[in-house]
């Protein structure tokens, strides 16, 4: 198996003046392979989104290191940080506010192809946004239309659309479907797991949902306060989750059986009492 495409170690930054400044990631590591998806979880404010815009360097980290095919950012040359941001798309929790509403959709999501030169005319431009648009969905109909023609989910398959358009190899997702209406999440989720198995993308996935979580990704990483605390594959930490914020977590999931749902809770309070 090949090593990670993308990894973080020792991830540390703080928000507000130095003698009162707030920890808002701590000591965060991570990586994720070809093919994988790994999921971020943890309430609001656990520090979830600002350690994705340290990894793709919307934010600077305090300390620690991003490492990109197994080299540091930091030590990297000029062609390196440029594949880096090639080949690293973010897709953005909010699609009403991160496609600008004054360019139409074939200047959105051509937008990076201008930017890497990887367009060789401006037909094969065009193509290539066609290719995409296709690929999420859509069509060339909607070349010419601004953002406020569509609704959130046709949105934010623009913005997935944007980010596959140069032919990444990792997305960065920051809960891409909280902002949506629910009858679509499901839409834009089987979406993104169509296109990373049909791609072979990895795929680092933030979510509060867990039960999301759960179904999309291979591994999770538990935040609380800026800290880990609990990592490793789906299935181990939401069968068999070591940590008491984790069980919490797992807890509030609500079950459709009511039942079900009540016995869960009495034996989640039963163990509160007991610990």
């Amino acid at each position: 198996m090949s090593g990670p495409i993308l990894a973080a170690r020792g991830l540390t930054k703080s928000f507000g003046p130095r003698r009162d400044a707030r920890r808002v990631v701590d000591d965060v590591s991570f990586s994720v392979g070809p093919g994988a998806i790994l999921g971020i979880v943890g309430e609001s404010g656990s520090g979830k989104s600002t350690t994705l815009r340290c990894v793709v360097g919307l934010e600077r980290a305090d300390a620690g290191e991003v490492l990109f095919d197994g080299v540091p950012l930091a030590g990297a040359d000029r062609e390196m940080r440029r594949s880096f941001r090639r080949d690293v798309q973010m897709v953005f929790q909010d699609p009403y506010s991160s496609l600008n509403p004054r360019m139409t959709v074939e200047t959105i999501v051509g937008e990076g192809l201008d930017i890497h030169r990887a367009a060789a005319s401006k037909q094969g431009r065009r193509d290539r946004v066609v290719e995409v648009l296709e690929l999420v969905g859509l069509d060339a109909t909607i070349l010419e239309r601004f953002p406020r023609s569509f609704s959130g989910g046709q949105r934010q398959r623009i913005a997935i659309a944007r980010a596959l358009a140069v032919g990444p190899r990792v997305l960065v997702c920051d809960e891409p479907v909280s902002a949506l209406d629910v009858s679509v999440q499901a839409q834009v989720v089987n979406l993104l797991l169509d296109m990373q198995q049909q791609l072979g993308l990895a795929v680092v996935f933030v979510a509060h949902d867990l039960a999301l979580v759960r179904h999309l990704c291979h591994e999770v990483m538990v935040m609380q306060h800026g800290v880990v605390v609990e990592d490793g594959a789906c299935a181990d930490v939401f069968d068999r989750p070591r940590h008491d914020y984790t069980k919490s977590l797992l807890a509030a999931i609500p079950i459709p059986d009511p039942e079900r749902d009540r016995a869960r809770r009495a034996a989640a309070a039963v163990d509160r009492r007991s610990a």
